[in-house]
C-alpha cells in the first residue's frame, strides 16, 4: 500500500509530505495524537477514540476545532484510497506553530493524519506469546493521562528490553506496582480450580485509558465475568497464570513470559481464547452491523 498523509485536509504521498519546522508537535513535543483501527473501511469504536481525543485536548488545552463529522469524512476519505484490509491510523493535533516555549498569543492547531496498512492481528493456541520486561517508571503521573508524543523513554527502555529477548516493556511504579506496558494496557489471570480471577490495574494508577480496555470490560461484566480493577504489585506476579495486553491495534495479545515468570497464556484450555473469542465475536457483530447499515444509505 503506497502511504498517505493528510495535513490540514491536504493529501500527500508519504515522502512528498513536509512537517512545518516550526511545528510545536515537533519542537516540543505540544501536541495530542489518537490511534484508531479499521477493518475494511469500518472503523473500530470511532466514537470512543474520539471522546478520549478530546479528552486530551481538554487536559493539555489544545483547541480541537473540527466536528467528528469532518474528522470521520477525513478518514474515511484516506482509507477509500488504497481500501486496506486492516489499518492503523494515526490523528496527531498540533497546538500550532512557532511562539516561544510557553505561547503568549492564540495560534492556529495543526493536523496530521497518517494511514497505513498493518496486518490484522491473528493469534494462534501455543504460539504468538510475548515476553515482557519489567521496567520502573521514571515520570509516573498519578491524574488523568491524555495521549501526547512523549514517547522517549518507552522508546529508549524498549531497545534495551528487546537486546535481552523481550518484545515489550511491562511499566512499573516505584513500590512495586505493575501499571501497564509500553503501547498497551494489561490484563493478569489466576485460577484455582473452577475459580478464575481477572484483574486489570485502575485508571487510578496512572495508567492510559484505554478503549479496547474498556471494551472488554464491558464485554466481560455483560457476560456475567467478574473482572476486577485493582493494583497488582510485582509480588504478586508468581500467582498469576495467564496474562494479556490489549491496544487499538493489536487488539489482545497473549503473554508467555514477565521476565523469568512463565505464562500459560497461549495453551489451548488457557482462559484468555474464551476472552479473545468473546471480543472477537464482538468485532464480528459490529462489522456486520456498520456493513448492513451501509447497504441502506
Amino acid at each position: 500500500m503506497s502511504s498517505y498523509v493528510m495535513i490540514n485536509g491536504h493529501i500527500l504521498p508519504e515522502m512528498q509530505a513536509q512537517l512545518p519546522a516550526l511545528d510545536r508537535g515537533f519542537l516540543y513535543g505540544d501536541c495530542i495524537y489518537e490511534v484508531f483501527s479499521a477493518k475494511n473501511g469500518i472503523i473500530i469504536d470511532f466514537e470512543y477514540h474520539l471522546e478520549r481525543l478530546r479528552r486530551s485536548a481538554l487536559i493539555h488545552e489544545i483547541p480541537v476545532p473540527w466536528s467528528n463529522e469532518i474528522i470521520r469524512f477525513d478518514i474515511d476519505h484516506m482509507l477509500s484510497l488504497e481500501s486496506p484490509d486492516y489499518a492503523s491510523i494515526r490523528l496527531v493535533i498540533s497546538r500550532g506553530i512557532g511562539g516561544p516555549l510557553v505561547p503568549t498569543e492564540k495560534l492556529e492547531p495543526q493536523r496530521y493524519l497518517y494511514v497505513k496498512a498493518v496486518p490484522f492481528p491473528t493469534y494462534l493456541p501455543d504460539t504468538d506469546g510475548i515476553k515482557l520486561k519489567t521496567k520502573r517508571h521514571p515520570a509516573l503521573q498519578r491524574d488523568d493521562v491524555a495521549k501526547t508524543n512523549n514517547y522517549l523513554s518507552t522508546v529508549s527502555n524498549s531497545l534495551h528490553a528487546a537486546k535481552e529477548g523481550f518484545d515489550d516493556l511491562l511499566w512499573m511504579s516505584p513500590d512495586g506496582e505493575l501499571i501497564e506496558c509500553g503501547a498497551a494496557n494489561i490484563f493478569f489471570l489466576s485460577r484455582e480450580g473452577d475459580l478464575v480471577e481477572i484483574a486489570t490495574p485502575p485508571l487510578a494508577s496512572g495508567i492510559l485509558p484505554g478503549v479496547t480496555r474498556a471494551r472488554i470490560i464491558e464485554l466481560l461484566t455483560l457476560a456475567q465475568i467478574p473482572v476486577t480493577e485493582r493494583q497488582v504489585t510485582i509480588e504478586e506476579l508468581p500467582r498469576f497464570d495467564e496474562a494479556f495486553v490489549s491496544s487499538s491495534i493489536r487488539l489482545l495479545r497473549p503473554v508467555s513470559l514477565i521476565d523469568k515468570h512463565r505464562l500459560h497464556t497461549t495453551r489451548k484450555n488457557a482462559v484468555f481464547w474464551h476472552i479473545h473469542r468473546l471480543y472477537n465475536s464482538w468485532l464480528t457483530q459490529q462489522l456486520t452491523a456498520a456493513v448492513a447499515d451501509d447497504s441502506k444509505h
